[in-house]
């Protein structure tokens, strides 16, 4: 279990220092040059969409198990694994939302 909290901290310091790089000072030019597109901004939004729907399709999973052991269908955890999951995929929703706002503002 540490050895995935690890790794997701890595994952997300490695986002943190990809986005924060310094900028490169550009020469002096004649003429303006044509807006720059941004794909990593759009790789952001688009991850964190992603994460999103993940996170809330895994927690309405995991609370549907949990209802079924509620209401007497004899719930013995099979399904327990799905709020760390659910969990991880909010953590990395956020560093991805998180992350775009960044890249969105400088």
């Amino acid at each position: 279990m540490i050895f995935k909290i690890l790794m997701l901290l890595l994952v997300v310091a490695g986002l943190v220092y990809w986005i924060k790089q310094p900028r490169r000072l550009q020469p002096a030019a004649s003429y303006q040059p044509a807006r720059p597109r941004r794909p990593v901004f759009i790789a952001l939004c688009i991850a964190a969409a992603i994460s999103v729907v993940a996170f809330l399709l895994t927690a309405l999973l995991w609370m549907g198990s949990v209802a079924g052991g509620v209401t007497g269908g004899g719930y013995h955890g099979e399904a327990d694994f799905l709020l760390p999951v659910s969990g991880s995929l909010l953590a990395l929703a956020i560093a991805c939302a998180v992350g775009a706002f960044l890249k969105r503002r400088g």
